[in-house]
């Protein structure tokens, strides 16, 4: 652990319990509710997280409008330095970060490395672009019965606090998805963790700290979002929130939230569409590296394949041989492994549960099934139905269903019947036909040739219907966190 950094997060008792950053402090709660964060990797306490109480939420909210009133007369120049500390701090502490992310969720080793530096070069992405946000000038004289006499000047101002809200599958990288750009364009941040991933993302927030932030500008309010969810999003002093997770419960904020914007990225359920001029090897590592990585824990995980009768069976042997051969079930902390466990037992117990009703229903499973504790093979199921809970609602885990489908018109109809819409993929041979079918989908991004996925960050990431509200991406983000005023100059004539 480094020896200068990380001190004063918690009470250095065992297993520790975490405090909260307040006006600049880290503070232990008074509310007396805690709740043990245990490793899905061995069932070990990882660390103690606090209930925030509401006296907590007013006080962290009041402190960063104070805050923010500041830092919003800060040069943006000033403000992506502190950014660009952030990021070498991450890379300094990269080991000890990627370990402990580990820890908590359950990633692999090259999964956590990842994340923790993709998080630092995210960082720095947004405060290089953020120095070419511009305003802009405008004349009265290009519309209709204006003249030279009127003139905007327009300038790009922070929107004021965010609550930004973060998942437990990428609680680094996600959550500097929403911190870094609130905090480039002047505005403060209330950044709630998500409960499986506090101890990662507490740690992110001392890095902003050390960076150099006021006191206020970034505060952290922890607990299970029943507890204090709705009083936070709901509150009058928040300007904005920011979310990711499920569309369940990105729908249920978005209907309590009053007048203020909303970025959403929610639950995916994407789909993977296979024409027959494709190269089924090719095709067949990319369904199973988007399928399983991170034990299908990731809203772009490919969750059914679609493809004519003569596609799937050929393809589907070589997707259930390539499972065997790449998907190394076990310990993640163990280089020889890349696919960890689920994150807690509700979710095992779940996703086991939608299998089991799948082969009920008439479904076979073609590899996997099986569960042992928190960790579940990587499962094929073929001859799913589309009313099936296992693929009608996102199954977080494992698990891709196989449909064959009678005509390439009962493909688009199916992938446009669904509630969801993030991402889908397309894999042929003709570029000019993957990018024809793409256009007929109703889905916030498609992918010709691989595996559904966030990135590179510098482009649009968004989705439609369930999927999500706002777009995402490095210069979209940092639009959204911010809003144009005008001044309108009016001359004599």
């Amino acid at each position: 652990m480094p020896k200068d950094y990380f001190v004063e997060l918690h009470d250095h008792k065992h297993p520790p319990t975490y405090r909260n950053i307040l006006d600049g402090k880290w503070v232990d709660s008074t509310s007396g509710k805690k709740t043990e964060i245990i490793s899905p990797i061995d069932g070990n306490v990882v660390g103690v997280v606090q209930t925030s109480t509401f006296s907590e939420i007013d006080t962290a909210i009041k402190s960063a409008h104070k805050a923010q009133k500041e830092w919003q007369r800060v040069a943006m120049i000033d403000r992506v330095k502190r950014l660009h500390l952030a990021a070498d701090w991450i890379r300094e502490h990269e080991h000890y970060l990627t370990t402990l992310l580990i820890k908590e969720i359950g990633k692999s080793l090259a999964e956590g490395k990842d994340e923790i530096l993709r998080s630092a070069d995210m960082i720095d992405y947004f405060a290089h672009e953020a120095l070419h946000v511009k305003g802009e000038e405008l004349s009265g004289e290009a519309f209709p019965g204006y003249d030279q006499t009127k003139m905007a000047l327009i300038e790009k101002i922070p929107l004021g606090v965010i609550v930004a809200i973060a998942p437990f599958n990428y609680p680094v990288n996600l959550s500097v998805a929403k911190i870094a750009p609130a905090l480039a364009m002047g505005n403060a941040v209330i950044f709630k963790p998500p409960m499986q991933g506090s101890i990662s993302s507490l740690h992110l927030a001392e890095v902003f700290k050390v960076a150099g932030l006021p006191p206020g500008l970034l505060n952290t309010v922890t607990g299970e979002g029943g507890d204090i969810g709705d009083y936070l999003v709901t509150h009058p002093g928040v300007d904005m929130v920011t979310f990711t997770g499920s569309s369940q419960v990105g729908k249920s904020i978005a209907a309590k939230i009053g007048m203020i914007p909303l970025l959403f990225e929610c639950g995916g359920n994407n789909p993977a569409i296979v024409l027959p001029d494709a190269s089924m090897d090719s095709t067949a590592t990319e369904i199973v590296k988007g399928a399983f990585s991170y034990s299908g824990q990731r809203c772009t995980a490919i969750k059914y394949v679609l493809g004519l009768e003569p596609t799937m069976e050929e393809l589907i042997p070589k997707v259930i041989k390539k499972t065997r051969e790449m998907m190394k079930v076990g310990d993640p902390r163990m280089p020889k492994n890349n696919m960890g466990p689920v994150i807690s037992e509700s979710a095992a117990e779940e996703i086991e549960k939608r299998i089991i009703m799948a082969k009920v229903g008439g479904a076979k499973i073609l590899t996997g099934g099986k569960r042992n504790g928190l960790y579940i093979e990587p499962t094929i199921l073929d001859h799913v139905k589309p009313d099936m809970e296992i693929v009608k609602i996102e199954t977080f885990g494992p698990v891709v269903s196989f449909f064959r489908m009678k005509s390439m018109e009962e493909i688009v109809d199916m992938v446009n019947a669904s509630t969801y819409g993030l991402q889908a993929s397309i894999f042929t041979s003709d570029e000019g036909a993957g990018i024809a079918l793409g256009k007929k989908l109703d889905v916030g991004t498609v992918q010709i040739n691989s595996k559904p996925q966030r990135g590179p960050d510098h482009f649009p990431f968004l989705g439609i219907k369930g999927s999500g509200l706002g777009t995402q991406g490095i210069r979209y983000t940092l639009e959204a966190m911010s809003r144009p005023r005008p001044i309108v100059l009016n001359k004599p004539h």
